[in-house]
């Protein structure tokens, strides 16, 4: 219920938004001006340069721009014990990057999709965090566009270190688009498979895929099997975020075994709910 209101207040408000307005306040950046890091320099953060493949732990979550009260407190509390967290809806405002500039566990590296100018020029976007600083970083910028305010949605893509194999672990953050049709929505889950088909290696993704419509589903579903993930379980599943009856929020993996998933129902920083999976991956092949 709660999304609902949120998108018809949205809609709403971007109705009355003229093109012109939008056109000035949501600023797309240039491509060399995608990608933000925040604590990548400070050496004292990357504790080892690569993952323990018997287990890595994973944090999801959509924040909601950290506009809820209690945000700051739950991601200082609920983050600390994970290697890699996958966060959406970053909004680098003077108290969103305070708690990342403070943070003496992970570096960040951010793919930013607008700046909003009126708002002293912040960005938004997809963030991957880890405690071992990716082999590199890519992104995908969406094909097509919010309506009105006419801005892209991100996926973002990590690529890690594994310890005693020369695989990797390929990771992909995504914000999906999503005040549009389904076949705009499939053009962008079908770029996206194909970077992880292509992976030799153990995958993760995850993220706010925005599915909210039985033919959004569908191609989900589509995705998955383009790309040979399977979708990660959770007993609690029930307690993520719905829209229309549908849930938004999902992680998938390839090549790696998931021997714990975890919702986090009573989490009320965000109107999405973050989740957890534990993965360990098989070096002997």
């Amino acid at each position: 219920m709660a999304n609902i209101i949120r998108i018809s207040i949205l809609l709403a408000f971007v109705f009355s938004t003229s093109i012109a307005d939008a056109k000035w306040r949501w600023q797309v950046p240039e491509n060399d001006e995608v990608m933000i890091e925040i604590n990548s320099e400070r050496s004292e953060l990357v504790t080892r340069n690569t993952l323990n493949p018997n287990e890595i732990d994973i944090f999801v979550w959509n924040m909601y721009k950290g506009d809820k009260p209690d945000w700051q407190r739950d991601y200082k509390n609920l983050t600390p014990s994970y290697d890699i967290l996958i966060l959406q809806e970053l909004w680098l405002d003077h108290r969103m990057l305070q708690t990342f500039y403070e943070d003496e566990t992970f570096s960040y590296h951010m793919a930013t999709s607008f700046i909003d100018r009126k708002r002293s020029d912040t960005p938004t976007g997809v963030g991957t965090a880890s405690k071992v600083e990716p082999i590199r970083t890519f992104w995908q910028r969406s094909k097509y566009r919010e309506p009105f305010i006419r801005t892209p949605k991100m996926v973002l893509f990590t690529e890690y270190a594994l310890e005693g194999t020369s695989k990797t672990l390929l990771t992909g953050n995504i914000h999906a688009i999503n005040f549009v049709s389904s076949r705009k929505l499939r053009h962008q889950l079908k770029n996206m498979a194909k970077v992880f088909a292509a992976h030799d290696g153990p995958a993760v993704m995850a993220g706010d895929f925005n599915t909210w419509s039985k033919k959004k589903m569908k191609y989900l579903h589509e995705f998955a099997r383009d790309s040979g993930m399977t979708e990660v379980k959770f007993d609690n599943g029930h307690q993520r975020m719905k829209t229309f009856g549908k849930y938004l929020d999902y992680i998938f993996v390839k090549g790696a075994d998931v021997y714990d998933s975890h919702v986090f129902g009573n989490i009320d920083g965000s109107d999405h709910k973050p989740m957890t999976v534990k993965i360990s991956v098989d070096t002997s092949n």
